[in-house]
């Protein structure tokens, strides 16, 4: 396993613009651009030229949190008075984003840090890898209703039962369907992932008795004789149209059909 080299701050922490740049220029002008050796194990100085783009990927894997971080301090001890009247006026012309990005890294930045201090040893790999700015916006009602530890717990009880797989989609689904009582509650929250993520795995759920007959009392409206004269003037019209009329109607109460070749209508 190779080393992890984290820049100053450490994961998700405080970097200077320096720090990327240095990143960056370290690969020089034209960065390498063949493998270096054949061995299947890294030479020495492809362990060293690893650690140097792990380092440079996970600057930015991390950016929203260190950004948001940044933003929150400049916006709250109003750093920016000195050349700017108010706070979006800076990271207008400053960083050619609008305030409404800023928030939203402002507001993302807590979330992402309550996770990390809360996950343990056997989540780590998971959360170092996949934990990312999309998801971390999916708990932002969470978090400013219920507090940013109940946002980590919801967060890391997905990651634990999916592991890799975890998805800002996956989040939302899960804190949507998390029931009021069972917020910040380590039970209760993985009870409700549970009975979220087996919901999603199961089938369909098959259309109701009432769907059903609504289906049957349409279908028994079509007037055999016309549909007859129809066919005699214009079969391929004729068929085209029975056909999206019934896939139409099943689809509408959720059966899926499969309409096969043949001349049905001749059988009536």
């Amino acid at each position: 396993m190779g080393r992890q080299v984290n820049p100053p701050g450490g994961v998700g922490g405080p970097r200077t613009p320096g720090t990327a740049v240095a990143l960056a220029r370290s690969f020089g002008a034209r960065p390498p651009a063949v493998q270096l050796a054949t061995s299947p194990t890294l030479i020495g100085d492809e362990q060293e030229l690893m650690v140097r783009c792990e380092a440079a990927i996970e600057n930015l894997k991390f950016a929203f949190w260190a950004a948001g971080k940044a933003l929150q301090v400049v916006r709250d001890t109003k750093l920016f008075r000195a050349s700017f009247a108010t706070f979006e006026e800076y990271v207008e012309a400053r960083w050619d984003f609008t305030p409404q990005y800023a928030n939203r890294l402002i507001k993302t930045w807590k979330i992402a840090e309550a996770v990390f201090d809360k996950k343990s040893n056997d989540l780590e790999t998971i959360v170092s890898r996949k934990l990312n700015q999309a998801q971390c916006e999916e708990l932002v009602e969470l978090a400013e209703e219920h507090g940013t530890d109940a946002a980590a717990l919801l967060y890391l009880t997905v990651a634990k039962a999916v592991g890799v797989k975890v998805s800002a989609k996956l989040v939302a689904g899960a804190a949507a369907s998390l029931p009021a009582g069972a917020v910040g509650d380590k039970v209760k929250t993985e009870a409700s992932v549970a009975a979220y993520l087996s919901e999603l795995e199961s089938p369909k759920a098959l259309p109701s008795q009432d769907a059903l007959k609504a289906l049957k009392k349409v279908t028994s409206k079509l007037n055999e004789s016309a549909l007859r004269a129809a066919m005699e003037t214009s079969p391929d019209a004729t068929r085209a149209m029975v056909t999206e009329l019934i896939e139409s109607l099943s689809s509408s109460v959720g059966i899926s059909v499969e309409i096969k070749s043949g001349d049905a209508l001749a059988a009536t």
